[in-house]
C-alpha cells in the first residue's frame, strides 16, 4: 500500500488520503450529533448526519425576522458560563466572538411574589412581606439558601469538570424540591421564596445539579450576532456530511453494522455504517428502536424520559424604559411569565427585549392557550412587574418547545428517583452510541450537549 494512504493532509484538521478507519451514521444535527461528526471527522471517520429539518443547531435557535435589526431572540440556549470550556473551546477554534449576556451595571433584579414586587439592590434583602418564622426572616433569601442548598455543593466541590453526577446531589434525588425543603422545617412562605422561578416538583437532586452545573462561573457570554452561529459554523465545516430533510424511521444493528433508515422526498433507504450514534431526544426517538437490540434498562429510560414544557415570548420594546427605574429587567415571579430577562444595548434610548422564560407547570398552560392570548398573558404579567411595559411594547416573538414536531420539549426533566437516567442513556449499546443533553450530566446546556458527542466520538475511535 503507497505511503501517501497513511498521511493526514491538513484541511480543516480532517484527515485525506483515501482511507478511514470507519463510517458512523448519526441521526440529529442538533450540538450532540454536530460535536459528534465533527471530532470522528478530525480523526478520519467518514460521517453521514441525519437531519429531518433544513437547518442545524436543534434547540440552539436564533429569532431575528420581524425584530429590530441588532436584537436576536435566543428560542432556547441562551447564555455561557465562563466555566463551560467545552463550549468556549469551539467559541475560540471557530473564531466567533463573546459578549456579556448581562452588562456591568448597579441596576436591580425584581422578585415579584403575591402581588408585589421586591427590588433587590446589590443583593441586600428587602423586607418580605411574608409569612415567614424569626429565624427565617434573619437569614433572607440569601442565607436560607446557604444554609439550606448549599451543602451538598459544597461537598460536591472538586468534581466539577467530571462527567459523573456528584455522590452528594445524587443523595438529594430521594425528594421533590418541596419535600426536601419542608423536611427542613421551613414555612411554605420560605419554600415559595427559596424555589420562586423554579419548578418545586422536580428532584431536588436535578436543581442543585443546575445550580452545580454553573457553581463558579463569574461572567455568562452570549455569542455576538446570535447563539446559532456556533452549530452553523460547525455544520459549514461538516459541508456534505448532513443530509437535510430526512426524516429518521429506524435505528439498528447486527453483529457487524448499524444503520438508519430514512424517509426524504426521494423515497425511503437505508444507510448503514460501522457505528451509529442517536443524538435525537428520546421525545422523538422513543420508537425508533425496534431493530436496535437495547437493553431491557435502557428501553425503560427511552420510554420513561420526561421533557419540561418551554415557552418563550419575546417582547419587543420601543425602549428599555426599565432601566430609568434602576432596574435590570431581570426578575422571578410568581406569575404565569415565572422569569423575565432583558436582552439589548445599554442604553435605555435603544430598543430591547423583554424575554418571559417559563419551564414545566406554566409552561403547559401557556401551551394550551392561543398564541394570542399568551401574548396577552405575557404583556399582563410584564407590566405588573415593570410598569409602562403595555405602552412602550411594538412586536412579539415566541417560540413552545412542546409544539416543535422536532423536539416535543425543552430540556430533559427527571423527578425524584430519576437522575440515574443520565448514566443509562448515555450507555453505549453494542454499535449504537447516545449523545444528547439528556445523557450529560451538564443537561440543559449547550456544554451538555458538546460532551456527549465528544464522548460518544471517543467511545467509538478508542
Amino acid at each position: 500500500m503507497k505511503r501517501r494512504a497513511f498521511l493526514s493532509v491538513a484541511a480543516g484538521g480532517v484527515l485525506t488520503g483515501g482511507v478511514t478507519p470507519g463510517k458512523v451514521v448519526i441521526a440529529g444535527s442538533g450540538m450532540a450529533g454536530l460535536s459528534c461528526g465533527w471530532e470522528l471527522r478530525k480523526r478520519g471517520y467518514e460521517v453521514v448526519i441525519i437531519e429531518g429539518q433544513g437547518r442545524a443547531g436543534g434547540r440552539v435557535e436564533t429569532l431575528r425576522e420581524g425584530l429590530a435589526p441588532g436584537l436576536a431572540a435566543e428560542t432556547g440556549a441562551t447564555r455561557i458560563p465562563d466555566t463551560h470550556e467545552l463550549t468556549l473551546a469551539y467559541v475560540r477554534e471557530f473564531g466567533l466572538d463573546l459578549e456579556p449576556f448581562r452588562p456591568g451595571s448597579r441596576l436591580a433584579d425584581i422578585f415579584h411574589l403575591h402581588g408585589q414586587s421586591y427590588a433587590l439592590h446589590d443583593g441586600k434583602e428587602p423586607e418580605w412581606a411574608l409569612d415567614l418564622r424569626p429565624e427565617e426572616r434573619r437569614l433572607g433569601r440569601v442565607g436560607l439558601a446557604e444554609r439550606y442548598l448549599l451543602p451538598p455543593l459544597q461537598l460536591a466541590k472538586g468534581s466539577e469538570a467530571r462527567p459523573e453526577v456528584p455522590e452528594a446531589i445524587r443523595t438529594m434525588d430521594r425528594f421533590t424540591l418541596r419535600e426536601y425543603l419542608a423536611r427542613q422545617g421551613l414555612s411554605s412562605d420560605a419554600v415559595q421564596l427559596l424555589t420562586l422561578g423554579a419548578d418545586d416538583t422536580i428532584s431536588a437532586g436535578l436543581l442543585l445539579l443546575v445550580e452545580f452545573n454553573q457553581l463558579g462561573a463569574h461572567e455568562f457570554f452570549h455569542i455576538r450576532g446570535g447563539n446559532d452561529q456556533l452549530p452553523f459554523a460547525l455544520a459549514a465545516r461538516l459541508g456534505g456530511a448532513i443530509r437535510f430533510g430526512c426524516r429518521v424511521l429506524n435505528i439498528g444493528q447486527d453483529d457487524r453494522s448499524a444503520w438508519a433508515r430514512i424517509e426524504h422526498d426521494g423515497g425511503r433507504e437505508t444507510i448503514r455504517g460501522d457505528y451509529a450514534v442517536c443524538a435525537l431526544p428520546f421525545s422523538v426517538a422513543r420508537r425508533l428502536f425496534t431493530d436496535a437490540r437495547l437493553s431491557s434498562a435502557k428501553q425503560h429510560v427511552i420510554e420513561q424520559q420526561k421533557y419540561f414544557p418551554v415557552d418563550k415570548v419575546f417582547l419587543q420594546m420601543r425602549r428599555q424604559f426599565w432601566k430609568d427605574q434602576g432596574l435590570s429587567g431581570f426578575a422571578n415571579t410568581d406569575l404565569i411569565s415565572e422569569r423575565f430577562w432583558s436582552l439589548g444595548g445599554n442604553s435605555p434610548e435603544t430598543r430591547g427585549l423583554l424575554l418571559s422564560y417559563v419551564i414545566g407547570a406554566r409552561a403547559a398552560k401557556l401551551d394550551g392557550m392561543s398564541v394570542q392570548d399568551r401574548v396577552a398573558v405575557t404583556v399582563a404579567d410584564a407590566e405588573r412587574v415593570f410598569p409602562g411595559a403595555r405602552q412602550n411594547f411594538e412586536a412579539v416573538r415566541s417560540k413552545s418547545w412542546s409544539e416543535d414536531p422536532w423536539q416535543h420539549g425543552g430540556l430533559a426533566r427527571f423527578d425524584p428517583g430519576e437522575l440515574d437516567f443520565i448514566r443509562v442513556s448515555a450507555r453505549r449499546e453494542g454499535r449504537i452510541h447516545f449523545a444528547g443533553e439528556h445523557t450529560s450530566r451538564w443537561n440543559g446546556w449547550m456544554q451538555g450537549a458538546i460532551e456527549s458527542g465528544q464522548r460518544a466520538a471517543k467511545e467509538i475511535s478508542g
